[in-house]
């Protein structure tokens, strides 16, 4: 396991319960007594909100970095939790034998059990050739620091990229790509249902309305009813067009509508995009992805009203600033760079912790990275809470002249 050391200043911070993520009104939390250790950067890497832990817990991924744009993935089965209280991370120690290192996997929080679960993904030896694509299904225990791989006979076929969420006593899946090539696609639309009682699988649509798609963004209300759908691809993802419609699963009747179309004033459409359900607001919250403009990677946020079905964007992010020199290189002023966001990317772990969007990790222009932000649900506003140490483009950090986009 390969760790880069964060060298911080140690103090007792006030902030949120290591057991009931209440705040603490009494006494404050020691932060001297946490490890700073921090996860490397990473992307295709995905994760839950723990609540009544306060930590937001990120499994697997792809630490690798690209040499001239071709990727060389190194994958990775490590568990990392981030304490919201001191803003600290944590590789956990877990019990069980953890799932084989894998990246594209789906990840879904149970919070009536406390476990995250976490299906399919895939993995190779080397940096070239196909994938092994995983169907298994593995359960990690909140509480107790513990993967348990659960019985998972007669499933969906092994796939990555797709949609996975937990309704009541349900795990619903969708889509994905099932071809383990590395260069083509092959996705799906079929609809799945795992009882998390019983432990069976029960396939409930073959050919859903919302298509064959993957690299979506999947969210779900609070109450479990219904599974949103937005953006993803077909068997030309990474070419485009992409999707940009957006698409309401029911659970209990198994219907399907379409929300939006992705025309007029929406989103430009984009593969591997984070959703979040915001049910205080009744609304969507979408960020990041790779999208059809010419900047490619956003960190564009946007909101989608679940009364009046339009979208509206609450930050900007970014600017398109010049075009590229050619493939895979880009001049030091690309972009023109916000710097009260984060950097752009596609493919990072997102969370709702309470009234906040966590966000961690993902690929960028420069690779990947392992900073941690904070959306605010009340301000619209982003704070950092732990910084990259690598993944930024260079108009992002630097206060010098910029000599390349990524140093």
């Amino acid at each position: 396991m390969k760790h880069l050391i964060w060298i911080v200043a140690l103090a007792a911070c006030d902030g949120k319960t290591e057991d009931t993520g209440e705040t603490a009104s009494a006494e404050p939390v020691d932060c001297s007594t946490r490890t700073y250790d921090l996860p490397t950067t990473r992307g295709e890497v995905s994760g839950v909100w723990d609540a009544p832990r306060g930590r937001m817990v990120v499994f697997g991924g792809d630490e690798g970095m690209p040499e001239n744009c071709i990727p060389k993935p190194e994958f990775l089965s490590e568990t990392w939790a981030f304490h919201t209280d001191c803003d600290n991370f944590e590789e956990l120690a877990v019990g069980g034998a953890a799932p084989p290192a894998r990246t594209r996997h789906a990840t879904a929080l149970d919070a009536e059990r406390g476990q995250m679960l976490v299906h399919g993904g895939r993995w190779r030896a080397a940096d070239s050739g196909n994938y092994t694509l995983h169907e298994d299904l593995w359960a990690f225990d909140l509480a107790n620091n513990e993967w348990t791989e659960l019985p998972s006979e007669d499933g969906p076929r092994a796939r990555v990229a797709h949609s996975m969420v937990v309704s009541g006593d349900q795990l619903i899946v969708y889509g994905g790509n099932s071809t383990s090539a590395a260069t083509s696609y092959v996705p799906m639309a079929d609809v799945w249902a795992y009882d998390l009682n019983d432990n069976v699988w029960s396939r409930l649509d073959d050919d859903a309305p919302a298509g064959n798609r993957h690299f979506q963004a999947t969210a779900i209300s609070d109450d479990g009813a219904k599974m949103f759908v937005y953006g993803g691809g077909d068997e030309r993802a990474y070419y485009g067009p992409f999707f940009g419609d957006l698409w309401a699963y029911r659970v209990e009747s198994g219907t399907w509508s379409q929300l939006h179309d992705g025309t007029g004033d929406a989103p430009q459409a984009r593969i591997m995009p984070s959703l979040i359900y915001d049910g205080a607001d009744n609304r969507l919250i979408l960020w990041s992805g790779h999208d059809d403009s010419s900047l490619g990677n956003t960190n564009q946020v946007w909101s989608f009203d679940l009364s009046t079905y339009t979208w509206s964007m609450l930050n900007g992010g970014d600017d398109y600033a010049n075009p590229p020199y050619g493939y895979c290189d880009f001049p030091p002023d690309f972009v023109e760079v916000d710097p009260n966001s984060p950097e752009r990317r596609y493919f990072g772990a997102s969370v709702l912790a309470e009234d906040e969007i966590l966000i961690f990790g993902g690929k960028t222009d420069c690779g990947q990275i392992n900073d941690v932000w904070g959306w605010s649900l009340t301000d619209d506003a982003w704070a950092e809470r732990s910084g990259a140490t690598y993944g930024e483009v260079c108009g992002r950090n630097s206060a010098g002249e910029c000599e390349s986009l990524c140093f």
